[in-house]
């Protein structure tokens, strides 16, 4: 398998239909409409605690806001990772002079779009809307109206209504940071509509993955091999934002008071009480400080609330410090053993304030979250075993001895204590991580590159 596409366009990828696949493409196009009620149900009832769900409603019907221009190209990133993590090749886009229309699912990928490109989406250059429901007629009506010139779409996001509504409108289609698992290719081929559902990988154009390990998941899933590129991770080119780094810097004394810390990043329901009881357990035995940063904004008063009861003093950032981490705070915060991470877009913050990183969604059998970001500030991360959703780049960081994967809960809370009482061997873990990310950067020009020949031939 090639490391890049060929040089020049290649034929356009298309779906081999047959009368079967029709018909039951058909019938779940005819499930999604009967869905809608029940789509909207959900999205009402989510809103009563993030009423950002029930905006632009429209938009869920393919109603989205005026278009960008002509040519532009549509980026559908689901998720406030995956919002993130393909912010450094929007930006390459934007650079060479072409236009977004940047479709999310989730009011945090549309919260984090909004304070990645405030600039852009205020001069026209972004367009930003939620992503409109899997059905051909309302994913046509905003194709017809914003007539984007090609379509990326993040990670592991397969919607066959889209892949065909694209293809019938004739917009080439490539997947970005592609993240397909092995647990997924195992458990689709296992069953008729699982195939059925990798079937529509074919449908893209192209497919540009982290790794060659991921490479070989999409071959295994029915990928033609030419239209795969393994072109790195995304996020190893997201910017560090260093105006966080020093306000962490500067607020680090008054908070933890000279104490270890330990950052809980992107924790998940499933996994809170083991991760409660492990703080309970450090503050007892290490004295540390724990900063804690949900994943889902619905989890942050949970998430405070379940601390306080186990005993601990719960700062939290949105009530206790400056709206504006780069402005000193008008009093010192008050003492206190955790601080709650309640707000969006200041990961790098959480991050810099701990001396290692547990990430979550790896103690509940989730596949795991994030390691990039932390071990680009050189912060060792820890996590369950859970990680079979992040390969690339956490076998890269286990080999440097940067990342440590434990069986349990237990094992997790023992290495954890171990650190936070050794600052000897916590500065050597730290050291591991230093260099780690620099070999990995550059996918965003990769991805250009690879993206380059399909953009040409349909500008």
């Amino acid at each position: 398998m090639t490391a890049l596409p060929p040089p020049s366009p290649a034929p356009r990828a298309r779906l081999p239909w047959t009368r079967g696949r029709r018909a039951g493409f058909a019938l779940y196009q005819a499930a999604m409409a009967l869905a809608v009620p029940a789509v909207l149900a959900l999205v009402l009832w989510r809103s009563r605690r993030e009423p950002l769900y029930r905006a632009h409603l429209g938009h869920r019907f393919g109603a989205l806001p005026a278009p960008c221009g002509p040519g532009a190209v549509w980026v559908f990133a689901a998720s406030l990772g995956e919002t993130r993590a393909a912010s450094p090749l929007i930006r390459a886009l934007l650079a060479e002079g072409r236009r977004i229309l940047l479709t999310h699912s989730s009011p945090a990928g549309l919260t984090e779009g909004r304070r990645q490109f405030a600039d852009e989406i205020a001069a026209g250059r972004v367009v930003q809307a939620y992503q409109p429901l899997d059905l051909v007629p309302l994913l046509a009506r905003a194709i017809r109206r914003h007539r984007p010139a090609a379509a990326l779409v993040g990670e592991s996001e397969l919607w066959p209504g889209f892949v065909a509504a694209l293809e019938a409108a004739g917009v080439p289609l490539a997947q970005i940071n592609g993240a397909l698992t092995q647990r997924a290719v195992d458990r689709d081929l296992k069953s008729a509509l699982g195939r059925f559902r990798l079937w529509f990988l074919q449908g893209y154009d192209r497919v540009l993955t982290k790794t060659g390990a991921f490479a070989e998941r999409y071959v295994a899933a029915g990928v033609d091999p030419g239209r795969i590129a393994a072109v790195g991770e995304l996020r190893f080119d997201l910017p560090i934002r260093e105006d966080l780094v020093v306000a962490a810097g500067r607020l680090r004394p008054a908070l933890a008071r000279h104490r270890p810390v330990l950052t809980v990043a992107s924790s998940i329901e499933p996994e809170e009480a083991a991760l409660v009881a492990m703080v309970r357990r450090l503050w007892a035995e290490t004295d540390a400080f724990v900063v804690w940063a949900p994943r889902s904004p619905q989890r942050f008063a949970s998430v405070a609330a379940a601390l306080e009861a186990a005993g601990l003093r719960v700062l939290r950032r949105s009530r206790d410090l400056p709206a504006d981490l780069t402005q000193p705070p008008a009093a010192p915060p008050p003492a206190a053993d955790v601080l709650v991470a309640d707000s969006l877009g200041e990961m790098d913050f959480s991050y810099a304030l701990g001396d290692l990183v547990f990430v979550g969604a790896t103690l509940a059998d989730w596949g795991g979250h994030n390691v990039t970001e932390p071990l680009a500030l050189q912060r060792p991360v820890v996590t369950g075993p859970s990680v079979f959703g992040i390969p690339a780049p956490s076998d890269a960081a286990q080999a440097a001895g940067a990342m440590e994967v434990h069986p349990d809960a237990a094992a997790l809370g023992d290495a954890v204590a171990t650190y936070l009482a050794d600052p000897a061997a916590l500065a050597a873990f730290q050291a591991r991580t230093r260099g780690l990310t620099d070999a990995h950067k550059g996918a965003a020009a990769r991805s250009m590159a690879a993206l380059a020949p399909l953009l040409r031939g349909h500008d």
